[in-house]
C-alpha cells in the first residue's frame, strides 16, 4: 500500500510540475524579456514552484516579482535525474550487501 501511496504522490507532482512549466510556455515567458508575474500567469508559489526556483528552473526577471522559465536549466535538471536514481539504487543494493555478508560472518562465526 505505501508503494501505492508514493506512486500516487510522484505522479501528481509531475502533474504539477508539467501544469507550471506548460503556463510559462504558453505565455511565452522562457526569457528574461518576456518575464511575467505569476498571477499573469495563473501560477501560485507553492512547494513544487519554490523546487523549480531554487533549482534554477524558474528565474528571476528584470522587473521585480517576474519570472521566466529557463529550458536549458530544465533539460539539464530532467537529464540528471535518472542518474541520481541509477546512485540512489546502487546504494541500497551496497547497503543490503554489506549487511547480508556480515548477517553471514556472524552466522558462521557462532
Amino acid at each position: 500500500m505505501g508503494a501505492s501511496v508514493a506512486a500516487a504522490a510522484a505522479a501528481a507532482k509531475r502533474r504539477q510540475r508539467e501544469r507550471i512549466l506548460d503556463g510559462f510556455r504558453l505565455a511565452d515567458a522562457t526569457a528574461p524579456d518576456r518575464a511575467r508575474s505569476l498571477a499573469a500567469l495563473g501560477l501560485d508559489d507553492g512547494g513544487e514552484m519554490e523546487a523549480l526556483m531554487r533549482d534554477g528552473v524558474i528565474c528571476s526577471g528584470p522587473q521585480r516579482s517576474t519570472w521566466y522559465l529557463n529550458e536549458a536549466a530544465f533539460i539539464a535538471l530532467r537529464d540528471s535525474r535518472p542518474r541520481q536514481v541509477l546512485r540512489v539504487v546502487l546504494a541500497i543494493v551496497v547497503a543490503v550487501l554489506v549487511i547480508l555478508v556480515g548477517a553471514f560472518a556472524y552466522m558462521s562465526g557462532h
